[in-house]
């Protein structure tokens, strides 16, 4: 048995004069001999004919007592008319949006299952509408392009605002599927000073730790992959005004980059006030005071007191893991710490593993799987 109840929607319509018409020849009654019968003017019943306005609900009981046509079938057919002739409005409207539509990366949006590869121009667009729960291109700026979110702009890159837009959107669908515990900025603070020993796991399974922990304190923690042309490392999201979420991506698919956003963005909602959003993109306003807080807080919850000090004096391999020993972290957390204070990169390329492929699938795997 078919349980969709989906209402049937015609690609065609009738305009009700067009049935009234044949009405009045069928009986070789004039347009005028129908006006006096039903007190309208002639040129109203005209008007009707000619399928220049509609037939109202008043109009359609005289209708009914002058040719014994139930109301209801002049009030269907006009209702039937009148939808047909919005939705065939609103298609060739987004028919223009097509080129606004075309700027969203289709990879991407195919990897989410939000357009199919046989969708026309116009159904993309509406698609894309819908998933940014906007009704047209103007409205979607308005809330996406202008929104509370601070958006921290390239100072040396240019990026693609839709793209950024379409991570964002992906973030705050996915954070969503995941349950977490009310708000509570104490147990946040206890649960980032445990994220320096989850540095030491795969990055698959200290993310999963990450986000159980995460969530006992009221965190969402998502990953979503970077969009082409955006530049985004990770992002604190505010839903609904009062259930911070964090999405991270895969960004120089490092893995002391990835911890130490991920930091970064614990320290926004540690240190910054509520309903405060930040998009965190490469090359952003490194002056910015919150955003300078932000890197204070993951670098001293990674290396406390005078920790960073004897990471920059270290000359060595050896030195560096035994640093990375003491301090309960991940070497390449230490060897990116290194880098970062010597520029010294070449020392300490080798205990910087690339997060792979695998991993990246993985964690993919784990934020689609949030709801389950």
């Amino acid at each position: 048995m078919n349980t969709d109840t989906q209402e049937f929607q015609p690609n065609w319509g009738v305009h009700p004069g067009e049935i009234l018409g044949g009405i009045l020849d069928q009986r070789g009654m004039k347009q005028v001999e129908l006006a006096q019968r039903t007190g309208l003017s002639a040129k109203h019943v005209n008007q009707i004919i000619k399928q220049t306005i509609g037939i109202s609900s008043d109009v359609s009981i005289l209708l009914e007592r002058a040719l014994n046509v139930q109301a209801s079938f002049w009030n269907d057919l006009d209702t039937q008319y009148q939808a047909f002739e919005s939705r065939r409005r609103a298609e060739a409207a987004l028919g223009e949006y097509a080129t606004w539509a075309s700027r969203f990366d289709t990879g991407t949006l195919r990897l989410h299952k939000i357009i199919d590869a046989a969708d026309t121009t116009i159904t993309r667009a509406e698609k894309i509408l819908k998933l940014f729960q906007v009704a047209t291109p103007d409205a979607f700026t308005q809330t996406w392009l202008r929104p509370s979110v601070s958006f921290r702009r390239s100072q040396a890159f240019t990026v693609s605002e839709p793209n950024t837009a379409l991570w964002l959107r992906l973030v705050e669908r996915s954070a969503l599927d995941v349950s977490v515990q009310p708000f509570n900025a104490r147990k946040l603070r206890t649960v980032a000073k445990s994220i320096p020993t989850m540095t030491t796991m795969n990055v698959p399974d200290g993310f999963i730790a990450a986000r159980a922990a995460l969530a006992e304190a009221g965190v969402a923690l998502t990953f979503v992959r970077e969009v082409p042309g955006t530049r985004v490392c990770a992002a604190t999201w505010w839903i609904n005004g009062d259930r911070p979420a964090i999405g991270i991506t895969e960004r120089h698919r490092r893995h002391d980059t990835f911890w130490f956003n991920l930091l970064h963005e614990i320290g926004h909602i540690v240190r910054h006030p509520r309903r405060t959003s930040f998009l965190d993109l490469e090359g952003g306003n490194a002056s910015d005071q919150a955003e300078a807080e932000a890197n204070d807080f993951a670098a001293q919850t990674l290396f406390p007191g005078d920790s960073s000090d004897s990471i920059a004096q270290a000359t060595t391999h050896r030195e560096i893991i035994i640093i990375a020993a003491r301090l309960g972290v991940g070497v390449p957390m230490v060897a990116g710490r290194y880098g970062n204070l010597t520029k010294q990169w070449k020392l300490v390329g080798r205990l910087r593993p690339s997060i792979s492929d695998e991993e990246i699938n993985a964690l993919e795997t784990i934020a689609q799987d949030a709801a389950a």
